[in-house]
């Protein structure tokens, strides 16, 4: 009996050690999921045909991923971690436990572009890989192009970047505000940012995606009398937690002054899961850029759908998003707390059935 006792808890011991060393990995549960399809998305599993993707399609290790002409796709990882595919974009996402317990991820761009926002937690590999370039994760956001014939991109916008060419082996690091290039030839470079690439790279965060670490959107909507352009952006949210979402005037045809002085009401509206109808938090226009307040009672995971409410004295409306914006709002994802809990059966010395119960 003891013997059969030592192996049992022995067992039992190395699944507490590997579930408090890093994320468990199971090859039979989904390494993400389809968080928010936009115009034509298409998935596939091995052996199987290219399936119109909908929200919370689960996506298993191998599981392939591609994007029309005008259409997008926000993924969402089981840690939170988020992936904005552009339009025309393919992508193959898979995960594996190595043999030192890593849970290795890896995304890898066929052709495209996507936006990245990585929450990677200890014992955890990320990569993004095209058949020139592999970026290896270290937490961080930014945009990562598949170049082709010419040269891959990476636009980092904040963490850092491990970035080897695969044909030459040659690495780099990438920080924050810096771009990397890396040629099918082999030659891999790094150099700061330029105001076109940073405007690429917060142009491909888009609706539900993310910037500087959380999320971030920007656009215009006119009036037909002058244009607002809207730059939307937020730290990472967390569920329970108040939410500070800044709302900044960019690029408007009239003085910001002016919109000052003509601006009867200027509001944030937003709306969780639970909520049948959108609340609104309305602020004075003191600036070019003002700070909205979402109470943490109203901070409920997977996302928050929010808006910009602009009306003048005169009677004008505006919203941005500009068309239906109830319908089509930005969507900001919030991170969930909820804890995953593991159950481990076994038999004590006296033949007893017990469950252990491990939290991570």
């Amino acid at each position: 009996m003891r013997p059969i006792y030592l192996f049992l808890v022995l067992c039992v011991v190395s699944a507490f050690c590997a579930s408090t060393a890093g994320p468990l990995y199971d090859p039979d549960k989904p390494v993400a999921l389809i968080f928010k399809p936009v115009g034509t998305v298409d998935f596939i599993k091995e052996g199987k045909d290219w399936t119109k993707a909908v929200p919370s399609t689960p996506l298993m290790s191998g599981d392939r991923v591609k994007t029309g002409e005008k259409s997008f796709v926000v993924i969402k990882f089981i840690e939170n971690s988020i992936l904005r595919l552009q339009e025309n974009s393919e992508i193959t996402i898979s995960g594996e436990l190595t043999a030192n317990k890593e849970f290795s991820k890896n995304v890898h761009l066929t052709r495209g572009e996507l936006n990245f926002d990585v929450k990677k937690r200890e014992n955890e590999k990320f990569e993004f890989s095209t058949p020139t370039s592999v970026a290896s994760i270290r937490g961080t956001q930014g945009l990562f192009i598949n170049g082709g014939d010419s040269s891959d991109v990476l636009i980092l916008g904040a963490g850092l970047v491990v970035f080897t060419n695969s044909i030459s082996n040659q690495s780099v690091e990438v920080g924050a505000g810096h771009t990397a290039r890396s040629y099918a030839n082999g030659k891999i470079e790094v150099k700061q940012t330029t105001p076109e690439e940073l405007n690429k790279l917060v142009g491909s965060s888009g609706s539900g995606g993310s910037g500087g670490g959380g999320s971030a959107n920007s656009g215009t909507s006119s009036s037909g009398q002058f244009t607002v352009g809207f730059a939307i952006s937020a730290p990472v949210i967390t569920e329970g937690q108040d939410a500070s979402i800044t709302v900044e005037l960019v690029q408007t045809t009239v003085p910001v002054d002016t919109l000052k002085a003509i601006v009867s009401y200027f509001a944030l509206a937003y709306k969780n899961p639970s909520m049948t109808s959108y609340k609104e938090v309305p602020a004075a226009l003191s600036g070019n850029s003002v700070k909205f307040k979402v109470p943490g009672t109203d901070v409920v995971s997977p996302s928050l759908r929010i808006y910009v409410i602009f009306r003048t004295k005169t009677g004008i409306d505006m919203t941005y998003p500009p068309t239906d914006p109830q319908s089509n709002p930005i969507v900001v994802p919030v991170q969930s707390t909820k804890v995953n809990e593991l159950k481990i059966e076994f038999s004590d010395p006296n033949g007893k059935r017990k469950t252990m119960v491990i939290d991570y």
